[in-house]
């Protein structure tokens, strides 16, 4: 669970790298808020899923729901900035979940 929530913080840190975000202290909050979604997302899936192969990509998307809705509405509450709320949650979460993806059924 440690190597996914790094990957996902570096991966997230990238891409509001490529959004050209500019304040230090929202890249701190940022990572407080992805780490707490990744911690229960890994730790539901790690010790709590029972299903087979269909139902766990049907609970990860999901749990993306979820925690899209969760962090652009953390993201809205430091910024006050909808539009960037939904475009930095809606990107940095497809791209680590897309890039988690991938690296796992490659290892």
């Amino acid at each position: 669970m440690l190597k996914a929530l790094m990957l996902t913080i570096i991966i997230e840190c990238v891409v509001l790298a490529i959004l050209r975000e500019r304040d230090k202290l929202f890249y701190f909050f940022w990572c407080v808020v992805t780490a707490l979604t990744n911690l229960l997302i890994n730790t539901y899936l790690v010790y709590l899923f029972h299903g087979g192969m269909a139902e766990y990509y049907l609970t990860i998307l999901f749990l993306e729901i979820i925690v899209f809705l969760s962090e652009f509405a953390l993201c809205f509450l430091y910024t006050r900035d909808k539009k960037k709320s939904i475009k930095y949650s809606l990107i940095c979460n497809m791209s680590s979940l897309f890039i988690g993806l991938l690296i796992s059924n490659f290892f």
